[in-house]
Order: C-alpha cells, then sequence, then structure tokens
C-alpha cells in the first residue's frame, strides 16, 4: 500500500492511498487491514511536505506499523457472555 502525503490550500496535510494502481481516499481502517495482512506500507512526499514534517510522518507510520505487526491474531482465551436459556436474547 501507498501513502502520498501532501499539504492542501489550507496548509493542512492530506493523505491519498494506493493499492497497486487504484487511487482510494485514505482510511485508518484499510491501512491497519493491509498491515494486519502483512502489506509494507509505502510512503511518498509532495515538495509541499517539509523534511522535519516527512521524519514526524514517518516515527509515526513506524509506530503504527510496528504496533499492528506486535497485535496479538490469537484467540484471547475469554469465553463470550452467553445468555440464559437457549442462548437468545431475553427480549
Amino acid at each position: 500500500m501507498k501513502l502520498v502525503f501532501k499539504k492542501n490550500e489550507n496548509g493542512d496535510v492530506s493523505v491519498t492511498m494506493f493499492k497497486g494502481t487504484a487511487e482510494a481516499q485514505f482510511s485508518y481502517i484499510e491501512m491497519i487491514k493491509a498491515l494486519l495482512a502483512g502489506e509494507a506500507l509505502d510512503s511518498d512526499y509532495d515538495e509541499s511536505i517539509s523534511k522535519e514534517e516527512q521524519a514526524q510522518i514517518n516515527d509515526v507510520l513506524k509506530e503504527i506499523e510496528t504496533t499492528a505487526i506486535e497485535t496479538p491474531e490469537e484467540d484471547s482465551g475469554t469465553e463470550p457472555d452467553e445468555t440464559e436459556g437457549n442462548g437468545e436474547l431475553p427480549f
């Protein structure tokens, strides 16, 4: 997954996601799904993003990647709560 960072006319940083050649609106959920699926993040920066901002963004992306990779995918070992009787909801 490729993330392209640039500044809009208000000076805010915006992100565009590319999955292959398909452009999509940035979504944290889609980014995390991609990381959990083993995809690597690739980032690109418009000239409007300073080197300092690039370094800050890279730090955040590395932290997100590390956290997503370290997240256990195993069952937590807890059983879901069940209602009384035959398992149907009481209402």
